[in-house]
């Protein structure tokens, strides 16, 4: 019997359906990866905000600290600091923990012994729940060398604005975050800050949130008191007015959402890019096409936020969400 085989035109036809199948499922087949990592960070998420609910139960209620104080005993507020805090051995040897002296990059692990996460990790057991599945590696204010242990992997920002508060002193402890992605789809190597950072200008204050300053959209004012300024400008007092570090990654983690975690000790899948002040850290007018809230011309550097050096309405604890 003589056999025959395949004509051109079934080939075409054959092809022709692949492509189409192909052309229907990959779409499904990348939001359904999204989808899986997305699950998977929310998950180590949701630990952290247990974490910081357990820690609280064991410290008079009280949330960790974002911040510890420099070498020469001032806040630490928007410098890195190192996580975990000895993982490099030459910045280690900069700090002297018998008299809490440092000098220099020390100032990154006196800072980071007193503040979380480093403060957290016997809660959370785990610096691998600070690394968001997929998350670019940026470097770090040092680079890894032979003999330091692992550093830790942190996508992770404390909001910064419920530093040593009392959990019941925040009114809305299910809308007011305490862990959010805050530089985007990023992984530092080995150091983090808060975000946003309460400005603490004064030594001999505590660093804890005011709410009695410069209200939001009143920007004239809050441009008129920087970071490093001696004394704030009408009266304010330490915590009563913050910062946001610039982002240089996409805030579109997973999808157009990230994974943030809450007072109350749970944690949301949530949307991103809403350009609403109540939802949304940045304005809608502060996204490049990639979602990057620092990309676009006239909200160059710290500009991407609301009103630099208000306390962005998001992350409020004495306000409803």
């Amino acid at each position: 019997m003589k056999r025959h085989g395949f004509t051109l035109i079934e080939l075409l036809v054959v092809i022709a359906i692949i492509a189409i199948l192909a052309a229907i499922l990959f779409p499904v087949f990348a939001q359904a990866k999204v989808a899986a990592k997305s699950s998977a960070d929310l998950s180590n998420v949701k630990q952290l905000a247990l974490g910081t609910v357990m820690y609280s139960a064991d410290n008079d209620d009280l949330f960790p600290s974002a911040y510890g104080r420099d070498c020469g005993g001032n806040w630490n507020i928007d410098s890195r600091m190192a996580e975990p805090a000895d993982w490099s051995a030459a910045t280690y040897a900069l700090y002297n923990p018998a008299t809490d002296g440092c000098s220099g990059n020390g100032k990154r692990v006196k800072s980071s012994l007193v503040s979380a996460p480093n403060t957290l990790y016997p809660y959370n057991k785990s610096w691998a729940l600070m690394q968001m599945p997929g998350a670019q590696l940026q470097a770090g204010f040092v680079n890894p060398a032979p003999g330091d242990k692992a550093p830790a992997l942190v996508s992770y920002n404390m909001n910064g604005l419920v530093s040593s508060l009392s959990q019941t002193s925040v009114v809305d402890p299910s809308g007011t975050p305490t862990w959010w992605p805050a530089f985007g789809a990023l992984a530092r190597v080995g150091d983090t800050y808060a975000e946003p950072f309460l400005i603490c200008p004064d030594p001999n204050q505590a660093c804890t949130f005011n709410g009695n300053g410069i209200l939001i959209n009143d920007a004239n004012k809050c441009h008129n008191d920087s970071v490093s300024s001696a004394s704030l400008q009408s009266g304010n007092t330490n915590g009563s007015q913050s910062g946001m570090g610039n982002i240089h990654a996409t805030s579109f983690c997973f999808g157009k959402r990230e994974n943030w975690a809450f007072s109350d000790g749970h944690a949301k899948n949530r949307p991103m890019g809403t350009g609403d002040q109540k939802l949304d850290p940045w304005p809608i007018g502060g996204y490049d096409a990639n979602g990057v809230p620092d990309n676009v011309a006239g909200y160059e550097g710290h500009e991407a936020v609301w009103d630099q050096y208000c306390h962005t309405p998001i992350f409020r604890p004495d306000i409803t969400h």
